[in-house]
């Protein structure tokens, strides 16, 4: 199973490669990016747009990772409860006998 999700990402991320080749060969018209206070040197739309995927995807993952990072921690915090509530219970009942 491992293996086939290694070679399905692999088969996935050659497709993105070569749709993003195609993508830029497209579109090679050059304009520059307008950023407000200042404005970028000419560069085909393909490369803009590229890049603004590019940034998406990093912030996405970063995003997700935060997500991941809290939730592991509420986790963890959760077992450490349930553990030391496990024992005080297990103590009550030996206490009993």
């Amino acid at each position: 199973m491992r293996l086939l999700r290694q070679c399905l990402t692999v088969l996935f991320a050659l497709c993105a490669l070569i749709a993003g080749g195609l993508f830029a060969l497209q579109n090679t018209q050059a304009v520059p990016l307008d950023l407000l206070l200042f404005q970028l040197p000419e560069q085909s739309i393909a490369i803009w747009l590229l890049l603004a995927l590019g940034m998406g995807v990093l912030l996405g993952l970063g995003a997700g990772s935060l997500i991941a990072l809290r939730r592991a921690a509420t986790i963890r915090r959760l077992r450490k409860r349930y553990d030391r509530l496990l024992s005080e219970t297990q103590k009550g009942h030996a206490d009993d006998r």
